[in-house]
C-alpha cells in the first residue's frame, strides 16, 4: 500500500541571481530527503535576474503581481495543499505587495503557512510601517501556523503576533561536497574578498574608507569585492547589532573617491560573479570579508568558510550565535571602523593564524551545516507543523 505524502507548496525565487535565498530554495527542492519525505510543488516569485531592480515598484512589478496570484491560485484549486512555505520579505512594500495576501489567500484553501525570515531586520522595519500597513500585517501573521528564523535570539522577530513556541531555528545549509579546498591552487597573498551588494548596509562604503590605512601598513593587500553597486538601500534601514538607523552613503561617490586616489591599485571590482568564477575567487583569497549591518545566515561567509578561510564579520544575525571570535575568525561592531582595522591587521599579519583559522573553519562547516543535516531539521518542522 502506497503512502500518500503530505503535498508542500514552496513558494519562493530559486537562481539566477545566484545570492542566498535564490541558492537556499534550490537546495530544498533537490532534497533527497525532503522529496522523499513530501509531495513538493513549487511556485517561483522571483521575475528579475538582476538584484538592483528588486523592490522598485514599476509597470512589471505591478503585472507579475497579477500573474503569481493567478498561479496561486491554480495551484490552491487543482492541489490539495497541506501546508505552504514562504519565505517573506523584510519591507512594507513586499508585504503590503504579497505577502499578506499569500498568506491569506493559502489559509483561506486551509493550509497551513510556514513563513521564514531569511533576514534579523524585520522588527526593526516593522516600527516604520503605516498604521493600516502594520494591521495588515499583524492580522495575517496570527494566522501563521509556524514562523523560521535563523538564529535563536531572532525567535521574537514577529512578536507579539507569533508566539515564540510556534517559532524554529533552520541555519544555513552547505553543499559540502561542492565547497572543497583544492591544495593545487595558490592563495594570493593579500587577497581580502568580499561578496554581496556593494552598499552602505552591507559595510562596502566603510570597508572602503579603511583601505587607506590598511594598505599603508600592508601595501601587498587587494581589497575584491564581488557584487553590483546599488544606490539606496531597500530592506536594511538599521544596523541590527545596536538597533540604530543606518545613516547612508552613496556608494558610486565612496568609489570613484578611491579610483581618484593612490589607493586604487589596492582595490578592484569583480562585478556579479558565479559559477567556476566565483570558486576560482574563493580559491585563491586570503581572507574573507563581510561588513554588514544586518544579515539573517550570510550565504557567502559559509561558503568562504567551507573552503578553508578565515574570516572577518559583524555579529549579526547567526554569526553571533555560531562563530566565535578569535576562533572562527575576528569579529567587530558593524560600523567600528577601528575594530575593522584591528580584525584585518590581526590575520594580515599572522600567516600561521590564518590557516589555523581555515582549518578550523572547514570543519565546524562539515559538521553543522551539511545540507543532509539542515534538510533534516527543515523535514521536522514541516512535520511538527503539519501535526499541530
Amino acid at each position: 500500500m502506497t503512502i500518500k505524502k503530505p503535498k508542500i507548496l514552496f513558494i519562493g525565487p530559486t537562481p539566477p541571481p545566484y545570492s542566498g535565498p535564490e541558492l537556499s530554495m534550490q537546495q530544498f527542492l533537490k532534497s533527497e530527503i525532503l522529496n522523499e519525505a513530501f509531495d513538493i510543488k513549487f511556485l517561483k516569485t522571483n521575475f528579475r535576474s538582476d538584484n538592483t531592480k528588486k523592490g522598485k515598484l514599476d509597470f512589471s512589478m505591478l503585472a507579475n503581481f497579477f500573474i503569481f496570484f493567478s498561479k496561486l491560485l491554480s495551484l490552491l484549486i487543482s492541489n490539495k495543499i497541506n501546508c505552504v512555505y514562504y519565505p517573506i520579505t523584510p519591507t512594507q512594500i513586499g508585504w503590503i505587495g504579497r505577502d499578506v495576501w499569500t498568506i491569506l489567500l493559502s489559509k483561506l484553501f486551509r493550509a497551513k503557512v510556514i513563513i521564514h525570515l531569511r533576514g534579523s531586520h524585520f522588527k526593526l522595519n516593522f516600527q516604520e510601517f503605516s498604521g493600516l500597513a502594520k494591521k495588515l500585517v499583524g492580522y495575517s501573521l496570527k494566522k501563521v501556523d509556524s514562523g523560521i528564523v535563523q538564529a535563536a535570539y531572532l525567535k521574537d522577530q514577529f512578536a507579539p503576533f507569533l508566539p515564540e513556541h510556534k517559532m524554529a531555528v533552520l541555519y544555513q545549509a552547505m553543499d559540502i561536497e561542492q565547497y572543497v579546498k583544492d591544495p593545487n591552487i595558490a592563495i594570493e597573498k593579500g587577497k581580502i574578498l568580499v561578496m554581496g551588494h556593494m552598499t552602505k548596509a552591507k559595510g562596502y562604503t566603510d570597508i572602503l574608507k579603511i583601505i587607506p590605512q590598511i594598505c599603508q601598513e600592508f601595501p601587498f593587500v587587494t581589497f575584491c569585492f564581488a557584487g553590483n553597486i546599488r544606490k539606496g538601500e531597500r530592506g536594511v534601514f538599521y544596523n541590527q547589532f545596536t538597533g540604530e538607523k543606518i545613516t547612508y552613503e552613496d556608494p558610486f561617490e565612496a568609489e570613484a573617491k578611491i579610483l581618484d586616489s593612490e589607493y586604487k591599485k589596492n582595490y578592484v571590482n569583480l562585478g556579479i560573479i558565479s559559477g567556476d568564477d566565483k570558486m576560482t575567487h574563493l580559491q585563491t583569497t586570503d581572507i574573507f570579508l563581510t561588513a554588514s549591518y544586518s544579515e539573517g545566515f550570510s550565504r557567502s561567509l559559509l561558503e568562504a568558510m567551507a573552503m578553508d578561510k578565515p574570516t572577518v564579520f559583524t555579529p549579526v544575525g547567526a554569526h553571533r550565535e555560531v562563530y566565535e571570535n578569535g576562533v572562527h575568525g575576528y569579529s567587530f561592531i558593524p560600523g567600528e571602523l577601528e575594530q575593522l582595522k584591528i580584525a584585518l591587521r590581526n590575520l594580515l599579519s599572522d600567516p600561521i593564524k590564518r590557516i589555523e583559522i581555515g582549518v578550523t573553519n572547514r570543519e565546524h562547516v562539515v559538521s553543522n551545516f551539511s545540507i543532509e543535516k539542515i534538510a533534516k531539521d527543515f523535514k521536522s518542522i514541516i512535520t511538527n507543523t503539519l501535526a499541530v
